[in-house]
Parts: C-alpha cells; structure tokens; sequence
C-alpha cells in the first residue's frame, strides 16, 4: 500500500498529470499488485470504502493520502443497471477501462424555458447522498464517447455527463481524482417516482471486498 501511495503522490506533487500518472498506476503492474497484496491481508479490508453508488455501481476507494487530496477508486458495474443520473463532479479527473466498454453522455444544461427538476448533490461524513432542489432547467445531449477497455481520459470537474455500462457485460474502471474543487455538484436525476432527499449507503463486508480486488486484478492487463 505506501509503495504505490508515494508512487501516485510523488507523481501528482510533481506534474499534476491525472492521465498520465493512472495510465502508469494501471499499466505498470503497481496496483495489480497492490490489489492482490490487500487481498492477503483480509482481515483489513473492513476499514476499506465499498458500497453500491445510487448510479448502480460498486464503488470501492483504494487510496488518498489524506482529506481534499487526491484519491485512487474502482468501479465495477457487475450486472445491468438503468441509465444513470445526469451529474458533474467535485474535482477533475481521469478514468482508464479495464473491463467492458463505457457509454458516456455528455450534457449541457439550459436555465431558461426547461421544466426538468435539478439537484445540488452534498456528502456527509457517513458517506450519505443528499440531495438539495436547485430549480429547473433543460438538458441537451451532447457528445457521445464509447470508452473501450484500454483507454484512459480525463474529464473537467464541470462537465455534466452520464456513463452507462454498454450491455449486460461486466465493466470495470480506475479513477483517479483529483482534489476537491467544489463542495457539491449538480445532479438531473433519471427517475423521478424513485426520487428521494436521501440516500443512506451500505458497505460490503470483507470477503466481498476480497472476491472485488480478486476479479480486479485478474481483468488489470492492459
């Protein structure tokens, strides 16, 4: 685990370079082996943040060195999932596939003459999703990018987009993030009859963490 902490801080403290430094992290073996040597240590893994995100996928936080600092996530989407939530994010950030294939939207959001209900997104120290109403407005599909297994990219902060699994494959990807620019972000929700304030999180257990890195590891040739 320090070894590829001070590896990724060491590279951000000198270049900033989000792409460049996971492309490093993803095709260097570093965080293959980083994955199956947490694995040896089960007992740990409790302590790691992994539950379901509201969009349908796992989210499982590897490493950060530390409070609005940058952190090293994994997304795995194991089984099909409705169209996500339109949203931008807190901090920029470069993503690389390493299973599947991705399907991202890209949106733009007009104020006037829309009807369409916008949320301002916040995070409480439990990790709980809540939503504040921030008015109305009218999204308009832009950009359409498929991320294959392979690729990496970078995405601004402000950028409202939507990524969706493409199929029933299992896709997984490697974010790397940096640190926070923004406190909340804007969230267009795709179902309304669903939607609620509130949206409390339920981590996974250590072995399903375990099984997680396991199936991670085994996808991470690049």
């Amino acid at each position: 685990m320090t070894d590829l902490l001070r590896f990724i801080d060491t590279a951000m403290s000198s270049s900033n370079d989000l792409e460049a430094t996971l492309s490093a992290v993803c095709g260097s073996g570093r965080l293959r082996e980083h994955l199956l040597a947490s694995v040896k240590e089960r007992a740990s893994l409790t302590d790691t943040p992994c539950y379901r995100h509201p969009n349908g996928f796992i989210k499982m936080k590897l490493l950060t060195p530390g409070a609005d600092a940058w952190s090293l996530r994994v997304h795995v989407w194991d089984r099909p999932v409705p169209s996500s939530d339109v949203h931008n994010h807190r901090w920029d950030f470069a993503s690389c596939v390493v299973s599947g294939r991705l399907i991202e939207t890209q949106f733009d959001l007009e104020r006037e003459g829309g009807d369409t209900p916008v949320f301002r997104l916040s995070k409480d120290a439990a990790g709980s999703y809540h939503y504040t109403k921030d008015g109305v407005g009218h999204l308009r599909e832009g950009r359409v990018t498929q991320r294959e297994a392979g690729q990496a990219y970078t995405l601004d902060h402000r950028v409202l987009h939507r990524a969706d699994p493409d199929g029933g494959h299992l896709v997984i990807t490697v974010v790397l993030q940096g640190p926070d620019l923004t406190r909340t972000t804007t969230v267009v929700p795709a179902e309304f009859p669903e939607w609620t304030e509130s949206r409390a999180i339920t981590r996974l257990g250590g072995d399903e963490i375990a099984d997680l890195m396991e199936l991670v590891a085994e996808r991470l040739v690049l």
